[in-house]
């Protein structure tokens, strides 16, 4: 197999200052025209980001969103899906520290729906800039939703998001799979991340002979950094660092350096 697979992450990493660098779009659409496949590996739904998407002109071949929960081929369409049961749900909602969210966020392959925003939540003042359709609902009306694939909280320290993330995985760790992104937390299907949702895309796609280059910035970026050897930004914090193979000062850096 002749072509290249490029996978990065998102927010820090593609995305980084509110904007998408001249020079990253550049170098995307040369590893492009040069025959290679190029997509997205996010913890975020894909209602959140394909405004940003189209705004800019970010032409993918893939979107791997929810940390591996769904995966997307460059017209939108559902390749893989996993969802997190309503009764599991219910069960999780009803922790008294996952109370303690500032919101919860259910993202499905068509929208993502809210419930219980507090005020210091940033989800309602995204929405805002970036644009992305948005459902505020009760919690008993997740039973009305379509398949959730991901259960997003968000927490007020990191040291509390940890916290969730080891009590949630020691609870319910047979059946779900917590990740800590920061102030965040994010639920999928047991068995589910990043690294699981590039290897269902190569499996999918039957690229699996194919060179693979990963590249992203945060905690949940590393079980696809460990599996295909990934790379990091020069923004990364240390620990992501220590684990990558090679530091880029940006993704088109990376790009350039494989093409």
């Amino acid at each position: 197999m002749s072509f290249k697979v490029a996978a990065s992450d998102f927010d820090g990493t593609l995305y980084r200052d509110e904007e998408f660098s001249a020079a990253d779009l550049s170098a995307i659409s040369d590893w492009r025209a040069a025959g290679n496949k190029f997509g997205i590996v996010t913890g975020r739904c894909r209602t959140m980001i394909a405004p940003l998407l189209t705004k800019h002109g970010v032409e993918t071949d893939f979107l791997i969103c929810d940390n591996g929960a769904i995966i997307f081929d460059g017209a939108g369409r559902i390749l893989f899906e996993t969802e997190l049961p309503k009764a599991i749900l219910f069960e999780l909602m009803a922790e008294p520290f996952v109370q303690r969210s500032l919101h919860f966020a259910f993202e499905t392959a068509e929208a993502v729906s809210c419930a219980n925003v507090k005020p210091e939540s940033w989800v309602m003042r995204e929405n805002q800039r970036w644009k992305f359709p948005i459902d505020i609902i009760e919690p008993a009306q997740i039973e009305q939703l379509g398949k959730i694939n991901q259960f997003a909280l968000l927490f007020e320290t990191p040291d509390e998001a940890l916290a969730a993330t080891n009590t949630l995985n020691d609870k319910f760790g047979e059946r779900i799979h917590a990740q800590k992104n920061t102030y965040s937390v994010d639920i999928v299907a047991a068995g589910i991340d990043k690294a699981q949702g590039v290897g269902n895309l190569l499996r999918i796609m039957n690229w699996s002979a194919a060179a693979v280059h990963v590249i992203g910035d945060e905690s949940n970026d590393l079980p696809m950094i460990r599996r295909f050897g990934g790379c990091t930004v020069s923004t990364a914090k240390a620990f992501v660092k220590r684990e990558a193979t090679t530091i880029f000062n940006s993704v088109g850096n990376m790009l350039k350096n494989f093409s």
